[in-house]
């Protein structure tokens, strides 16, 4: 077996940031990557699943199956269950390969600002973010006629030439990459202060 994408995109699918994702991020840059690169570069984002799949074990044979995992990062992000479950498979794959660490800070994850940055978790304040967004986050297709749609796609073609030099370090595909479960994340408690 061997990698079947080069990049899972992981984000919350929430009505701003899956409209974002879909309708922005996730074309534009598989058109900017293919632009540059030698070789075919293959995006994988949920949406692209085939209807009827068994949808959560397809998520982590393709969570699986990626080289790279593309974090679109926000305060809910944190929040999901899936997206964290995403996001630590890729960081129990750097720690089995040795990645993310004093000696080699380069790891598997490329995360970039949607929104917010105040409410992360705490190991992804620890992560420098890639790329920042957040001000060109808008969800709606007609994002494409204004003039930010500029900014949002020069953008874009500096992260497609990151990616691509991540692309050509990673690592060979392991039968052994583990997969992390979505964990219920524990209720936030509000106390009633006591009169």
């Amino acid at each position: 077996m061997s990698y079947e994408h080069d990049i899972f995109i992981s984000y919350r699918r929430s009505d701003t940031i899956g409209p974002w994702v879909k309708n922005h991020l996730a074309p534009r840059l598989e058109l900017r990557l293919n632009e540059i690169s030698a070789n075919p570069v293959s995006i994988f984002c949920d949406f692209k699943m085939s209807e009827g799949v068994n949808w959560p074990a397809e998520l982590k044979r393709n969570v699986k199956r990626s080289r790279l995992l593309l974090t679109i990062w926000s305060a809910d992000y944190f929040r999901s269950t899936w997206c964290m479950a995403e996001w630590q498979s890729f960081r129990q794959r750097e720690a089995l390969l040795g990645l993310f660490t004093n000696e080699n800070p380069q790891g598997l994850v490329y995360p970039v600002r949607y929104a917010d940055g105040n409410h992360f978790h705490a190991d992804a304040k620890l992560t420098q973010w890639r790329k920042d967004f957040s001000t060109l986050s808008y969800p709606d297709e007609s994002f494409r006629t204004t003039a930010k749609y500029l900014e949002f796609d020069d953008l874009i073609r500096e992260m497609a030439r990151d990616l691509e030099v991540l692309l050509s370090s990673v690592p060979s595909w392991r039968d052994d990459f583990p997969i992390q479960e979505p964990v219920p994340l524990a209720p936030v408690v509000h106390e009633r202060p006591v009169i």
